[in-house]
């Protein structure tokens, strides 16, 4: 048998080419599939968050709620980031632009996602028993809203603001407050549910242990509705409602400023009191009433004489008992109100207007022995002097401007309180403060006499003029004796006496011609007494007699140069100048 050698077989062992160490290739990242994979890791550890605390704690449709409103507060992120891609497109953007802001925002996105996903499940983990279950959901609840609304407006203005600057920015700011809108709508129903999950909570408790009503909850759910509906007509309506409350506020502002600086003028006499208690009037009128008690007691009580009297020194007027009441408070007003509420009545502004109070109003005695005949009787006179505005004025050497602002107080004063001058009672009657050049004319026309027509035609184209004892020589006002003094003036006759022309002065020097009141005539002085002044037989008063029972007398701050029916009450003498 023939053996034939075997072939050689030359056997390799291979490796499994599987099993074979290769060099891994190379990859590319692509970034915009990692941030898809780590968003839709996010949404999963969300959805996992979200189902392990609903499972486990009890509240969870709150739960719901609070993951329904971090939905919301990222949709409008995306509807920020497409409103921002257009307006990119619009302005020739570049492509780089838009990714940078893309990632920019995904990533922000996915981070806040994370911890909001985090938060909630943390805490709920740790408390798993009823009250704190329901603790955990309100907080969580609120957390995500506040975090949702937060990263929803900041997000919006970033994407727009980059891609179209101021534009953006209000693009940013729209879909912030669409969040807010949104974000507050859920969490009133996240609330009502709230509310209701308590209700039947507390119904699932044995009887004698429930508090809760079906009335408590209407009334819970009705509360909720009425709060969230003014929230929401708050926020339609803030844009029309700030700008006029602006406008309001700016002007109450100057209103405000206006009245401070009024307080801080002399014309604050004549605003409201700043507090209560003690005003200017009052305090005033106690410093008046104690200085005319100390004077009555003196004359009542009338010490080493028969009888007692007041004497009025120098005063002339129509008032039988004077009266400086109002030109002690406007003198006040003026010297001390300027910058600074003179007419709070605190103990310095007391001292300063009993100051001004006691250079306004003095008194003195003197024993006086009057004889009638053989008879002598002895009066202890009070000697009173009561100075006037004007005087006060000079004294006090008041500028110009200080003056005007005097006569204006003093004009205001006694115009809106003509009562408080005490003028003339019952005896003034029929007065016109105006007249017509008719009315002048048929007047006039009745008189004969030239003279006596040259006078009666003076006074009364001086009625309406204003009365002013320091303006008496101006020939813009007069107090009685200028009036009648000038009159007679401009009919050539000169009526002054002793270089005075007051009533008792004019009234003297024509004591020889006088006249009896039935032979009255246009152009008669008719000269009055109102009280005791210590001039020629207390005369304190001149009127000018035109006829047909009519008179015109310079009045008082009040009434001024007027018109009148005669009167004889209080009446001296009539006298005739020329005669």
């Amino acid at each position: 048998m023939k053996i034939n050698k075997e072939k050689e077989v030359n056997t390799e062992i291979h490796k499994k080419r599987t099993g074979k160490i290769h060099k891994k290739n190379e990859t590319k990242i692509d970034n915009k599939s990692m941030t898809t994979r780590a968003g839709r890791s996010v949404t999963s550890v969300g959805k996992m968050a979200e189902s392990a605390i609903t499972e486990n704690v009890e509240g969870g449709e709150n739960i719901d709620g609070a993951f329904e409103a971090t939905g919301i507060a990222i949709r409008p992120v995306k509807g920020a980031i497409s409103e921002g891609n257009r307006i990119r497109k619009k302005i020739r953007t570049s492509k780089l632009q838009k990714e940078v802001a893309g990632k920019r925002i995904r990533k922000k996105a996915s981070n806040k996602g994370k911890e909001l996903a985090k938060k909630p499940a943390k805490n709920a983990s740790k408390n798993v028993t009823k009250k704190t279950s329901k603790k955990v959901a309100k907080d969580t609840t609120k957390e995500v809203t506040k975090e949702g609304t937060k990263l929803a407006v900041k997000t919006g203005t970033t994407v727009a603001g980059s891609a179209a600057g101021p534009e953006g920015t209000l693009i940013g700011m729209a879909a912030g407050e669409a969040v807010g809108m949104k974000i507050e709508n859920t969490f009133y129903r996240a609330e009502q549910k709230s509310r209701m999950m308590k209700y039947f909570m507390d119904k699932l408790k044995p009887g004698d242990e429930q508090n809760d009503s079906i009335f408590k909850l209407a009334g819970s759910l009705i509360k909720n509705k009425m709060v969230y509906m003014i929230k929401q007509v708050a926020s339609l309506l803030a844009p029309l409602v700030v700008p006029i409350l602006i406008v309001v506020m700016v002007a109450t502002g100057i209103v405000f400023a206006i009245i401070a600086v009024l307080y801080n003028s002399p014309f604050a006499i004549f605003l409201p009191p700043l507090e209560s208690g003690d005003t200017i009037q009052t305090v005033t009128t106690q410093y008046v009433s104690e200085f005319n008690q100390e004077i009555q007691t003196l004359v009542d009580e009338h010490k080493d004489a028969d009888e007692g009297r007041k004497v009025y020194v120098d005063y002339e007027g129509m008032n039988s008992e004077p009266s400086n009441y109002y030109d002690i408070m406007c003198v006040y007003m003026v010297k001390y109100g300027y910058e600074n509420t003179a007419t709070k009545m605190n103990e310095a502004n007391k001292q300063n207007l009993k100051a001004v109070f006691d250079d306004m109003c003095k008194y003195t005695t003197e024993n006086v022995t009057d004889k009638k005949g053989k008879k002598k009787k002895k009066y202890l006179e009070v000697r009173i002097t009561l100075k006037s505005y004007t005087e006060m004025s000079e004294q006090y050497q008041f500028d110009e401007e200080r003056k005007e602002t005097l006569n204006q107080l003093m004009s205001a004063c006694i115009t809106s309180n003509p009562s408080g001058s005490q003028t003339g009672g019952s005896q003034l009657s029929g007065l016109q403060g105006s007249l017509t050049p008719q009315e002048i004319t048929s007047i006039t026309d009745k008189i004969t006499n030239q003279a006596q027509k040259t006078v009666a035609s003076f006074v009364l184209s001086k009625v309406g003029y204003p009365y002013s004892q320091n303006l008496r020589n101006s020939g813009k006002a007069f107090d009685c004796s200028s009036l009648a003094y000038y009159a007679w003036k401009s009919a050539g006759i000169d009526i002054a006496f002793g270089g005075s022309t007051t009533a008792a002065a004019e009234a003297e020097g024509l004591k020889g011609k006088t006249f009896k009141e039935k032979d009255i005539q246009p152009g008669d002085l008719i000269f009055y007494n109102y009280t005791t002044n210590g001039r020629y037989k207390n005369i304190s008063h001149v009127g000018i007699y035109v006829g047909n029972g009519k008179m015109v007398e310079a009045v008082d701050e009040a009434h001024g140069v007027c018109l009148g029916n005669y009167h004889n009450g209080g009446l001296v003498m009539i006298c005739r100048p020329g005669k």
